[in-house]
């Protein structure tokens, strides 16, 4: 009996693991990574440190699965969810919150280190090319940054919608 308790735990654990990770990259998945958002701004709120946040998103990443196929957009994915993962600090929070878009939770980090992180991420995106099926592919990503303040606390929600404003213009203005 305790050898059956025991594996219904380590299979209640799996699917608690697998309900809150994205099952084509691993990552965090959406409503994960906003948890986790939500968290670091509560322990933002107690410790008096700033939480960055950055939002990328693969340029023209229709085109990928248009020319390509969707398998090869999916190796891009994972390639890309592997980069980010690499690349952040160990402590950072990484998902994929919608198709080609990341989101990216920086404890503890102001506005400088929070540059320096996404210029980063970016170079891990676009320095080397992506080997696919269809040979070597050039990415690129546009990243969106903003940074809460505990002496200007803002929502979970706010955060994002700024970090997505952030991407826009980037976006808009020629990525």
């Amino acid at each position: 009996q305790a050898g059956t308790a025991i594996q219904n735990l380590q299979l209640l654990q799996d699917s608690q693991e697998q309900a809150r990770h994205d099952s084509l990259t691993g990552l965090l998945n959406h409503s994960a990574v906003l948890n986790a958002l939500t968290q670091e701004l509560s322990r933002a709120k107690r410790t008096r440190h700033p939480v960055g946040v950055l939002i990328a998103d693969l340029d023209h990443f229709k085109r990928v699965n248009d020319t390509y196929g969707h398998p090869v957009g999916d190796t891009v994915i994972q390639e890309t969810a592997q980069r980010l993962r690499e690349t952040a600090r160990v402590y950072d929070h990484v998902g994929r919150v919608g198709g080609e878009e990341f989101l990216i939770i920086l404890p503890d980090c102001d506005l400088q280190a929070l540059r320096e992180c996404a210029e980063r991420l970016r170079t891990a995106i676009s320095d080397m090319p992506f080997d696919t099926s269809s040979g070597p592919l050039t990415i690129t990503v546009s990243i969106g940054a903003t940074v809460g303040s505990p002496d200007h606390p803002v929502s979970p929600a706010l955060l994002r919608k700024m970090a997505d404003y952030a991407l826009y213009r980037v976006k808009s203005r020629g990525r």
